[in-house]
């Protein structure tokens, strides 16, 4: 791949990234459900203080968590897109990628959907029909 054409790429794999986190702050269901592959192996797993671990397998029950949540708390929360993203890691193999970064999020108040500090973060992407989308979302939030 060349460096103009691996540029482009990675430039696609971090937009749907951020589109991805605003669509769920802004809780936009259908521009966050855009953002992912609609099939039975996609995954999320998390952590953080409050809650815990948190794994949600397969579109479906992860589509229906996420609706649920937003329609529970509607409130747009335009502040938690004030994201720092750093130490960015991405690699493109064809029409899979992976990404790995720290996430520096601010207390918004927002106690469902808040992501205050540092979290450790990771994607798996694939390419479909030449557009990015995400089958993989794990995070780790470490805090203030």
């Amino acid at each position: 791949m060349e460096n103009s054409e691996q540029s482009s790429e990675a430039t696609a794999i971090l937009q749907v990234i951020a589109d991805e986190s605003a669509a769920f702050w802004h809780k936009d269901f259908d521009a966050w459900a855009k953002c992912w592959v609609h099939a039975a192996y996609i995954r999320r797993l998390g952590w953080w203080a409050e809650g815990g671990i948190t794994v949600t397998e397969g579109w479906d029950a992860l589509s229906e968590r996420v609706r649920t949540t937003m329609i529970a708390y509607p409130e747009p929360n335009p502040t938690a897109l004030q994201v720092r993203r750093e130490n960015v890691n991405l690699r493109v193999n064809g029409n899979m990628a992976w990404v790995t970064f720290d996430q520096y999020g601010q207390d918004t108040g927002d106690l469902q959907m808040d992501m205050p500090g540092l979290s450790r973060e990771t994607r798996f992407m694939e390419k479909h029909h030449d557009e990015w989308k995400i089958v993989y979302v794990g995070w780790l939030l470490e805090g203030e």
